[in-house]
């Protein structure tokens, strides 16, 4: 997930966020982004392999831990887009403004 959000704010290629986060193949990163779209951030977290077996307890916990973490993740990703929009507004009103003093000149 962390590799997907600093590839998202920074606005990066998938081969530059690989090279930023020294990960040998490319292709790891379009899938992990391919899972998060098709399958949401939990399937991230999905272990692969042999699953233990876990009380009802024990699951109900892990489950509430993991939408807790990428609900998180999803209200932080969603702070960040909601900064750049407000910046950007800005932006574009400083420049309509501009344009407006320019004109009465």
């Amino acid at each position: 997930m962390n590799v997907l959000k600093w590839m998202k704010t920074n606005k990066a290629s998938y081969p530059k966020t690989a090279l930023h986060f020294n990960i040998s193949n490319v292709g790891t990163i379009w899938q992990w982004q391919h899972i998060w779209e098709t399958e949401g951030a939990d399937a991230l977290y999905r272990s692969k392999g042999r699953q233990t077996i876990m009380t009802a307890d024990k699951q109900s916990k892990k489950r509430q831990q993991t939408e807790l973490e990428r609900l998180r993740e999803e209200n932080e990703l969603l702070q960040i887009e909601n900064e750049y929009l407000k910046k950007l507004r800005a932006l574009v009103q400083e420049e309509e403004d501009n344009k407006r003093k320019s004109s009465k000149s």
